[in-house]
């Protein structure tokens, strides 16, 4: 009775919680525009309507991917799960440990896969840090990202309890993205255990020292583990290595994806070809490299 009534409870919050996330960052968004207006700090208004555009497309094919399929999955592999799990304390920590785990798993292979870095990058083409970048994501992120994380419910975690744990997760994760206009820094030993704006900050720098560092969504100490924590040394120089047109919504989207085509159309052979897909960004089969020549000019 007592599992019962708290799966009723959860659906009641999940409800709430899922569409009313995207309102949540909404008035974020806006009201960090309305202070650093304040602040007479110097936006580009067009780049955050891309961002909120591309947000809605995310939010909204997401939504729309969970009601068709990804929900009916993970209730199908809950019905089959290996393990009876409970709703106690320590299995809503173990569902956040799992699931930040994913992320940064699932966020590395995005940044050091081609494909995965076409989607991807879309959330790293802004010029500027602020709560506006962390919607600016691919319209087609619900195709790839949910297979990282569904199979938690095969091991026993509740499907209402994922969505729970994914939805604060992102809260937290759009809060990483404030202006440093609004926050200065943070103290380091809160920055050993969290995703601080200050460690997210410098994951979104192209700086050559930045560059790949601080996948973690909430709990840095994955970063540590894995070796790809950076401490926050610079004011980092925001972007992605290719220029695109940050204000442009089909350029952030399409951009990478068009130039991929480009270089598989001009690759000769079926397996250099295919290795454009799933080897690192900025590989060539002929030796060239052009995130590596990049990196090297940035390091003199």
């Amino acid at each position: 009775m007592q599992a019962g009534n708290t799966i009723t409870q959860l659906d009641h919050i999940v409800k709430i919680i899922q569409p009313g996330l995207f309102v949540v960052a909404i008035i974020l968004i806006f009201t960090e525009v309305i202070v650093l207006r304040l602040f007479d700090v110097k936006l580009s208004h067009k780049a955050g309507a891309v961002s909120l555009v591309s947000g809605m497309f995310v939010f909204g094919f997401e939504a729309i991917a969970d009601f068709l399929f990804y929900l009916a999955i993970a209730y199908w592999l809950y019905e089959h799960r290996l393990f009876d799990l409970s709703f106690k304390w320590y299995v809503w920590v173990l569902c956040f440990v799992l699931y930040d785990l994913m992320f940064y798993l699932s966020h590395r292979i995005q940044h050091r896969v081609r494909l995965l870095w076409c989607f991807h990058s879309t959330h790293h083409s802004s010029n500027e840090m602020r709560l506006s970048s962390a919607v600016r994501g691919s319209m087609f992120d619900f195709i790839y990202t949910p297979p990282f994380f569904i199979w938690m419910c095969l091991f026993g975690i509740h499907p209402l309890m994922f969505i729970a744990v994914r939805s604060i997760s992102r809260i937290w994760g759009i809060l990483e993205h404030l202006n440093e206009n609004l926050l200065g820094r943070t103290p380091a030993w809160l920055n050993k255990i969290f995703i601080t704006p200050d460690v997210h900050r410098v994951h979104h720098g192209k700086n050559y020292q930045y560059l790949d560092r601080n996948y973690s969504e909430i709990f840095s100490f994955w970063d540590r583990l894995f070796g790809t924590y950076e401490e926050f040394k610079q004011q980092p120089d925001y972007g992605i290595l290719k220029p695109v047109d940050t204000e442009s919504f089909f350029a952030i989207q399409f951009g990478l994806f068009k130039d991929l085509i480009k270089d598989v159309q001009e690759t000769k052979g079926w397996k250099n070809k295919l290795k454009l897909l799933y080897m690192p960004p900025g590989w060539y089969p002929d030796g060239r490299d052009y995130r590596a020549e990049t990196l090297r000019k940035m390091a003199v």
